[in-house]
């Protein structure tokens, strides 16, 4: 009949082989999983082998068996030894540590078989005792030098490890470590120190603890890439018989202590402990089922809850990579999955990009590339499909609208379950579930729960795209704002202030930051006027020219316009207005006055030089001839006449060349109407008496213009003279004012035609210039003073041919003034 001890034994014996040939079938081809089932082999011979040597009554057999023991315990360090060095880590295992340890490894194995190390058995009080050779000694030395280099071995491997491989090689050092202190102290150290194996029946039982780190490290960390998949029936199974196994073992502590015998034991005693039992035994087993269920990954969820909980907090994030991260937790905690990516549409890469890659760091996989639209089979399948996929179904159920490809880019990814992301009828990105860690397939409450996640999420991440969009744009236009010359102010329809840009602080030197918000009133200058006008009327304002005051009370000139904020329901949003400082192109057109001055100087002065000097040469002439005629009656008057009228041209001259000159300006807001009026009537005579007809239309409406009444009235005065000397008897003079719009702003236009000789064409851009004219008499001023007058007054004036051959035009233009304009200085 088996003793317990031989039973538990056996058990042991069975449970490492069973371990070692699980390892072996998973991947035969694997050196380190050859190894390991060398490693639970010698083990497991060593334990059977003693166990018979110490249980046995014949000596003889003690012997023999005890020899067999030592030929495996000789092996068991350096097939560990053996199993480390075959370990994948990024260090490069060395082979050549091993020679040593091999050769003494099969010395020692040869060497068990003779007497040299167990020289025979000898009867002991209750099981046999070995008596050792002289080598036995050596043998301990070997055995503990092996086995401390292999330990050596496995943690340099550690301490070079990473991520998973670390923490597998950490459990399975820390189990080899403890089971072999036991084993080694209780038969080896004490057969040397006390030469009894007293306690060599105690060491196998030590090979459990390498056994369940062994087990431990292969189920929740795939030691050696073995995933083990442990179904609901065998944890049922396992947990009723670890319930019954403890009441077992309870039920006959209890009749021990009491001192019972089974056929003694008192009837109500016994019901009393099988009542108690029934009661106990379903909880017992729920709480060893549920904490083998979750040692293996395998826990309940609450749909409902799950669902709820998700909505709740999916629907108040903004962020896209606040929700990806949500939904990949709360899948990985629902399900103990391996991986979630999101990929999502990226029409610039034309591919979908992987935007959340969620992966165990328990093991290791391949990267994760974007899928590219028109040849990746899955994410092809998908926009195909557009229904969720599922590997096993793929490979189960061929369905010819998706390929195997997509299955085995599933396989590749890691991927079993792959939901796509529907926005209008397009794909716009798809959600990858990896493979759960308990190994169960995904069962349809499962697919109904990854439907509704991935449906919230999908929406979510709409919203979460559109506010990234949202977010860029207004970054984009802070940055412009910030950046640009111009001052930019915006308002709500009640007038506060929505926008105020740096440009716009730094000309009024408001801080931007501390003026949004506030009432525009607390504005100064004309901006906040012009932004009034436009929120009450709904009329844009273009190019209107002011002045802004800061805060010192500087003034600064600017051009400033409006426009009306709307929606697209054509809802007011409140105005904006942009301003520029005109500070600068003041300055400049100051200095492009000047530098056509300068450039004018030359010619002025070649004309004045030539225009007086003729007078001159003539005075000369004569005055060099007096002293010889001086007698001479007729030539003395001659003289005398010729001189006075030569001075009185010089006279003429100077008279002209101080019109040129700019006067002081007293310019404020007029009509030209008046001025017109009153040069005409100071003309009517001579038009009279040069039979030259007179035409003067006026348009509604005309604008202001800014201006010197004196000055106009001699403008006006010149370009009639020039205009009554260059026609003939029956000419006409035609004049007209009216206006013209210019980039949103009223222009003042004013024509003088006539009919005369008109100019020539090589003339026609220098006839503004001093001393150039087409009259034989002429002094070529006149127009020069008519371009000063007009440079002063911000006008422009041009000269043109009329079209039909007969005659030339002048065209004025003034620009509008308003009241709020009229204070700006002149550059």
């Amino acid at each position: 009949m088996f003793s317990p001890q031989s039973v538990s034994v056996s058990i042991l014996c069975v449970v490492l082989l069973s371990l070692g040939a699980f390892v072996f079938r998973r991947e035969p081809q694997a050196s380190v999983n050859r190894l390991f089932a060398f490693s639970m082999c010698s083990i497991a011979g060593w334990i059977g082998s003693i166990s018979v040597a110490l249980s046995t009554g014949d000596l003889s057999s003690a012997a023999t068996f005890g020899r067999i023991a030592f030929a495996f315990a000789s092996a068991i360090p350096f097939s560990l030894l053996w199993m480390f060095e075959a370990f994948p880590i990024s260090r490069p295992s060395r082979l050549r540590v091993l020679i040593l340890p091999g050769s003494a490894c099969v010395f020692f194995v040869f060497l068990s078989f003779t007497k040299w190390i167990v020289e025979g058995a000898t009867a002991g009080s209750e099981r046999p005792n070995f008596s050792y050779g002289a080598f036995h000694p050596l043998f301990g030395v070997y055995f503990l030098l092996t086995f401390l280099f292999a330990l050596y071995r496995l943690w340099k491997k550690n301490l070079s490890a990473t991520g998973i491989r670390k923490l597998q090689l950490r459990y399975l050092l820390l189990g080899i470590l403890i089971g072999g202190i036991g084993a080694i102290t209780t038969n080896l150290l004490i057969p040397l120190a006390w030469k009894t194996s007293r306690y060599s029946t105690l060491g196998p039982y030590f090979s459990l603890v390498v056994a369940g780190f062994a087990a431990h490290a292969i189920i929740r960390h795939r030691l050696m890439d073995i995933k083990v998949v442990i179904r609901k029936g065998v944890i049922y199974s396992s947990a009723v018989a670890v319930a019954v196994s403890l009441f077992i073992t309870l039920a006959m502590l209890f009749r021990t202590a009491a001192g019972y015998e089974s056929h003694t034991m008192p009837l109500s005693l016994a019901l009393a402990m099988g009542t108690g039992m029934a009661m106990c035994f379903n909880p017992l087993k729920d709480i060893v089922q549920a904490s083998l269920s979750r040692y293996l990954y395998r826990q309940p969820y609450d749909y409902q809850r799950t669902v709820r909980e998700a909505s709740r907090r999916i629907s108040t994030i903004l962020e896209l990579d606040s929700v990806l991260s949500f939904l990949a937790d709360v899948i990985e905690r629902t399900f103990k999955v391996e991986m979630v990516a999101v990929l999502l549409r990226d029409d610039a890469r034309y591919s979908f990009t992987p935007q959340l890659l969620y992966r165990s760091p328990r093991w290791e996989y391949p990267p994760l590339e974007p899928q590219a639209f028109g040849t990746a089979p899955l994410a092809d399948a998908l926009r195909r499909g557009r229904r969720l996929l599922v590997r096993e179904e793929i490979l189960s159920l061929p369905d010819a609208s998706v390929p195997s490809s997509a299955a085995e880019q599933m396989r590749v990814i890691g991927a079993e379950v792959a939901i796509p992301f529907l926005h209008e009828a397009t794909l716009s990105g798809f959600l990858l579930v990896g493979a759960k860690l308990s190994g169960d397939p995904y069962f349809s409450e499962d697919i109904d729960l990854l439907s509704t996640l991935a449906a919230q999420a999908d929406i979510a991440i709409n919203n979460a795209q559109l506010y990234r969009q949202v977010v860029l744009v207004n970054d984009y236009i802070e940055n412009i704002l910030s950046t640009i010359e111009s001052g930019v102010i915006a308002v709500a329809p009640d007038e506060t202030v929505t926008l105020f840009n740096a440009a716009a602080g730094r000309m009024t030197g408001i801080d931007p930051a501390t003026i949004k918000g506030q009432p525009l009133r607390d504005i100064p200058g004309a901006v906040p006027e012009a932004l009034r006008a436009t929120t009450s009327d709904g009329q844009p304002r273009a190019q209107v020219e002011g002045l802004v005051q800061d805060v010192t009370g500087r003034l600064t000139p600017i051009i400033c316009s409006t426009s009306v904020l709307r929606d697209r329901a054509n809802v007011t949003l409140g105005s904006v207005a942009v301003f520029s400082d005109l500070t600068r192109l003041h300055e400049l057109e100051g200095e492009k006055r000047r530098a056509e001055r300068l450039a004018s100087i030359g010619a002025f002065a070649s004309g004045i030089t030539h225009e007086i000097k003729n007078p001159l040469v003539a005075i000369k002439t004569f005055a060099e001839l007096l002293p010889e005629r001086f007698n001479d009656d007729e030539f003395r008057r001659d003289f005398s006449k010729i001189v006075i009228q030569e001075i009185e041209r010089i006279d003429e001259l100077i008279a002209r060349l101080r019109g040129m000159a700019t006067p002081e300006s007293r310019r404020t807001i007029v009509n030209v109407r008046p001025s017109i009026q009153e040069t005409l009537a100071l003309l009517r005579g001579q038009m009279e008496q040069a039979r030259v007809s007179l035409s003067v239309t006026y348009g509604d409406h005309l604008p202001l213009v800014e201006a010197d009444t004196a000055q106009l009235r001699q403008l006006f005065l010149n370009l009639c003279m020039n205009s009554l000397e260059a026609m003939q008897a029956g000419g006409r003079l035609d004049i007209r004012v009216d206006s013209r719009s210019d980039d949103n702003r009223r222009v003042l236009r004013i024509t003088v035609s006539d009919t005369g000789t008109g100019i020539p064409p090589h003339l026609l851009e220098k006839v503004f210039d001093p001393f150039v004219t087409t009259k034989p008499q002429g002094s070529g001023l006149g127009l020069s003073i008519c371009r000063g007058i007009v440079d002063a007054h911000r006008a422009t004036i041009q000269a043109i041919n009329n079209t039909d051959g007969r005659g030339a035009t002048i065209i004025l233009e003034f620009p509008e003034t308003r009241p709020a304009e009229a204070a700006l200085p002149s550059a």
